[in-house]
């Protein structure tokens, strides 16, 4: 998985020190407030840069708000394996419990509840990507029965051994 958002050509030219700092701040913001109640006036001041230079980096809030997310998936899903097969369905399943520890370990927990809890709904739905080979329908029932699995676990923690263990039954009657 690559980050697929884009940030404005100024930013790219900023320091690393400074980047990071706004980066912080807008982990911060989008951690702590729906994106519907995000500031920008509070990211500038956590920042310390000004409200200009905030849009030389970022079209808008969405797009500060797609840019940080998609760095936390990207370095959330640094660790996961591959598509599940006969031979590794407990490896994938657990590598949930990795996902979600992940996202804690790397300060991500409150972004990703916040993003199924609120954002999700507000930025609007893509489809899934259309699979028309024959060994590409399980792949696509499995990368959904997964995603919205993990969904549950950040939306109910509490339940998360219920929910591994709810996937890894289907998937064992699937392989």
């Amino acid at each position: 998985m690559e980050v697929k958002s884009m940030v404005l050509p100024t930013f790219e030219n900023l320091k690393p020190d400074k980047q990071n700092r706004i980066r912080n701040s807008l982990l911060n913001e989008f951690s702590n407030y729906p994106l519907a109640e995000a500031q920008v006036a509070r990211i500038v001041s956590n920042a310390g840069i000004s409200r200009g230079a905030f849009y030389k980096y970022f079209e808008d809030l969405t797009d500060a708000y797609n840019y940080i997310f998609d760095i936390a998936m990207f370095q959330i899903h640094q660790e996961m394996p591959k598509t599940p097969n006969a031979s590794n369905v407990d490896e994938y399943v657990e590598s949930i419990r990795h996902f979600v520890s992940g996202t804690d370990k790397k300060g991500y927990k409150d972004l990703i509840e916040k993003h199924y809890r609120y954002n999700e709904g507000f930025l609007g739905s893509e489809p899934t990507k259309l699979r028309l080979s024959d060994d590409s329908y399980s792949t696509w029932a499995v990368t959904v029965l997964y995603h919205q699995t993990v969904r549950d676990i950040v939306l109910d923690p509490v339940n998360i051994e219920q929910r591994i263990e709810q996937l890894r039954k289907v998937l064992r009657k699937a392989y």
